[in-house]
């Protein structure tokens, strides 16, 4: 199994060089020309908060399954220090509220005069809603600067000229890029506020590197997301409570653990062809980061297939006891929204496929058919692996 599953990662999961060459020079475009070029020149606003560009998401965590070029570029904010912005517990274990304790400096400044009006509500607390509206009317702004034929946008690169496109999507802008024929780029642009160490929110776990800090500056910066909590009545005013990210965190707690990020792409290559779509890659990921507090750096360093099987039996765990606690605060359940006999359905299916790879020891390629489509699996017994 251990060959097979390389050549599973390797043809079917990977991104190859080129198209990672590729699409990483598109990305620095959008993020030079649409970002750092146009946004920045069309409010005064954005251009007085922005910081920088947080690369976030599945790709370059390590975690990108291939033929799904989808990216997230969190643009970081940073709250005017006048404003004395106070961080509260939400009822939401994963969220925030966040609250100008002084608006005084509203008046005074001919940057922010609009600040209220934009990003607040008449209790001075920060509005996912107020945030997004204005984020997209950016975007929009910043688009009609670019180059148009036929009304229809064009972004210029080192490597082409593509058709690019823009829709709101959940706390994010998605750009959609053309590249050629069916392959399309997607990029969310994901407006969050960034806040430092002495912000640290109540209710979460410490920050594990704060010895750090000094050394690695980032690692005690945490964001807050456009993200508002799913089913909420509205008498909570879920549009005041901002999703909760500890990337920068993350990302360095999966770091250098040798197999855990192809083991990490199986499982959600795994995920996907047993359509198990109530399963975020999130989850997923949240797995591997308890799994990182478990095991020592020398797991990891076993062969692919020991590790994939000990991971997978451990995540079907997980979906068995219909728990999968948020990394950061354990009393929230990531799956409690999923409907417990769903859980109980992809744990059935998930001990199926484990014990029937563990009953054919002398037929390894038995697990290439719950990670491959129909097509795939075609092309892999095409080719002589």
């Amino acid at each position: 199994m251990e060959s097979i599953l390389h050549e599973v990662n390797s043809r079917f999961i990977s991104v190859s060089k080129e198209e990672r060459r590729r699409n990483n020079k598109i990305l620095k475009s959008v993020v030079k020309v649409l970002v750092k070029e146009n946004m920045v020149s069309v409010d005064r606003v954005f251009k007085s908060m922005f910081r920088r560009v947080f690369y976030g998401g599945s790709y370059f965590d390590g975690l990108h399954v291939s033929r799904n070029y989808d990216y997230d570029l969190d643009l970081l904010l940073v709250m005017p220090k006048a404003a004395s912005p106070d961080l509260q517990q939400s009822e939401f274990p994963s969220h925030i509220q966040l609250q100008v304790n002084d608006a005084s400096w509203l008046r005074t400044s001919p940057v922010y005069s609009k600040f209220k009006k934009t990003f607040l509500d008449d209790d001075n607390y920060l509005i996912t809603d107020k945030a997004l509206r204005w984020m997209k009317g950016i975007v929009q702004k910043a688009f009609n600067r670019l180059p148009s034929v036929g009304g229809r946008h064009y972004l210029l690169t080192n490597v082409g000229e593509f058709p690019i496109y823009f829709r709101e999507s959940g706390p994010a802008v998605t750009l959609h890029i053309d590249v050629d024929g069916d392959y399309r780029i997607d990029v969310d642009l994901v407006i969050s506020f960034v806040f430092t160490e002495n912000k640290w929110p109540e209710g979460v776990s410490p920050n594990p590197y704060a010895k750090w800090l000094g050394r690695r500056t980032h690692l005690n910066e945490f964001f807050i997301v456009a993200k508002k909590p799913k089913n909420v009545p509205d008498y909570f005013l879920p549009k005041r409570h901002w999703r909760l990210s500890f990337q920068e965190q993350e990302r360095q707690l999966i770091l250098q653990k040798w197999r855990l990020k192809p083991v990490g792409r199986l499982l959600k290559k795994m995920k996907k062809r047993q359509q198990h779509n109530q399963i975020a890659s999130y989850y997923i990921k949240t797995v591997l980061l308890f799994m990182v507090e478990q095991r020592n750096d020398a797991f990891w360093k076993q062969s692919l297939s020991i590790v994939f099987l000990d991971t997978l039996e451990t995540y079907t765990k997980y979906i068995r006891n219909k728990k999968i606690p948020y990394y950061w605060n354990e009393e929230y359940n990531l799956i409690g929204h999923i409907d417990p006999s769903t859980l109980a359905n992809f744990a059935d299916r998930l001990e199926y496929i484990i014990n029937n790879i563990k009953r054919n020891p002398n037929q390894p390629d038995t697990v290439v058919e719950y990670l491959l489509n129909a097509r795939e699996l075609e092309e892999f017994y095409d080719e002589d692996w």
